[in-house]
Parts: C-alpha cells; sequence; structure tokens
C-alpha cells in the first residue's frame, strides 16, 4: 500500500528530518509511528502525502511511484489518501457540512452526491444532526471527529494521522483512537503518528519508531 525505499529528507538549511528510511505498509494493516519531537513523524507523513519531496529515495503508493509526481497529479493521489492533523485544521466560517463536504466539491462531485457521501461520514464518527453547526460550538473531541469525517468522506484506502489526539483527554484520545482501529478493521490501511506509546500497547498493534530521523524498530 504504502512502501518507502531507503527515503532521506534534507532541507536547505541543512537540517536533516529522515535518513535512509525504509519501511512497507500492506494494504489493510495499521501501524503507529513513535518517536520523539523532531524524530522524523511529521515529515515522513508528508512525504507520503506529496506535501515535501524527498532528497534521496523512493516512495510507492500502491503501484505508483510518487517520489517525483507531477504537480498536476497530486490533487488525484490526495483523494486516495486521507489525513487528519492534531489542529483540525477546518473552517471556522463555514458549517461541519461544509467543512467535510469540501474535497468533494473541489473534485467536481454532484450535489446528490455530495449529501449522501457527507451523511454516511458523519455518521461512522457519531456525528448525525451536526452538519449544520458551526465547528467553534463543538468539544474538541468533536470538532476532531469532523476532520476525521473530512479524511474519509473520499473513501480512501490510506488514512494518515499526525498526532491527532494531542489536544484531547485520555478518555477522547481513546474513542479516536478506537475509531482509526475501526476504520482498519474494514480494510483502509492506517498509520498514526503518535507519542502516546500507550495506545500501541492499548490496541495492541505494531510501532514504527523512528529515532533521530532513522528506523529505530518496526
Amino acid at each position: 500500500m504504502l512502501r518507502l525505499d531507503r527515503v532521506s529528507k534534507r532541507y536547505p538549511q541543512g537540517h536533516t528530518a529522515l535518513q535512509g528510511v525504509s519501511l512497507d505498509l500492506a494494504p489493510g494493516s495499521m501501524h503507529f509511528l513513535t518517536g520523539h519531537s523532531g524524530a522524523g513523524k511529521s515529515t515522513l507523513l508528508k512525504l507520503a502525502t506529496a506535501m515535501e519531496r524527498p532528497s534521496g529515495g523512493r516512495i510507492f503508493f500502491g503501484d505508483e511511484e510518487i517520489t517525483r509526481i507531477p504537480r498536476r497529479r497530486i490533487p488525484h493521489l490526495r483523494r486516495a489518501i486521507g489525513t487528519v492533523f492534531q489542529d483540525h485544521k477546518l473552517l471556522y466560517d463555514r458549517t461541519v457540512f461544509d467543512n467535510v463536504a469540501l474535497a468533494l466539491r473541489v473534485a467536481g462531485f454532484p450535489h446528490r452526491r455530495i449529501r449522501g457521501r457527507v451523511q454516511a461520514a458523519l455518521s461512522k464518527v457519531g456525528l448525525e444532526g451536526h452538519q449544520n453547526k458551526a465547528p467553534i460550538t463543538l468539544s474538541g473531541g468533536e470538532q476532531q471527529r469532523v476532520a476525521i469525517a473530512r479524511a474519509l468522506v473520499n473513501k480512501p484506502s490510506l488514512l494518515l494521522a499526525d498526532e491527532p489526539t494531542g489536544n484531547l483527554d485520555h478518555k477522547l484520545a481513546n474513542e479516536v483512537m478506537n475509531l482509526f482501529h475501526e476504520f482498519h478493521q474494514f480494510g483502509v490501511t492506517v498509520l498514526v503518528a503518535t507519542h502516546d506509546l500507550g495506545q500501541p500497547e492499548r490496541l495492541g498493534l505494531p510501532q514504527i519508531q523512528l529515532q533521530e530521523g532513522q528506523l529505530a524498530a518496526q
């Protein structure tokens, strides 16, 4: 599903964020990406979505090498990859429905299909009846669920999450991680970057550990 072959990332200022990282996520698997702050977790996720380009090595999504994917192909790639961030990145001047529907509208989906897709995504994260609310009126956990619904609405085969529970209390963090685990059980490939080492232990799932930009354990 997602394969990195000796991937490195060096920034112009001289900082090396990743060095010779190789990993292979099988379709339908779920892994936690762990490591201290600055270990390279966020950089790895950005490379996987072509937000940034590697300095060396090759990246494959399915059968396609995306290492040097043309810019015109990046939107198509991202339709198959759902992304969730710690700070939600919601549009607070729009409703919950509009936040979740945005990617579908950009892709040119007809209104009827958008409505059905959005309602289904909100149902999956337990937010039925919230579509007309403003995100600012929701709790932090509910806002993160909106972000997850937005990541799911395109029915991605790969779901990437960067510290998705960093701003949540323990109970809400467990609920969000349980959602990711449920999607994994339905066949979505899931990679979650987290500082919380208790989550992979609680769910009994493997870790990919980064240390100083290198693969420490897998």
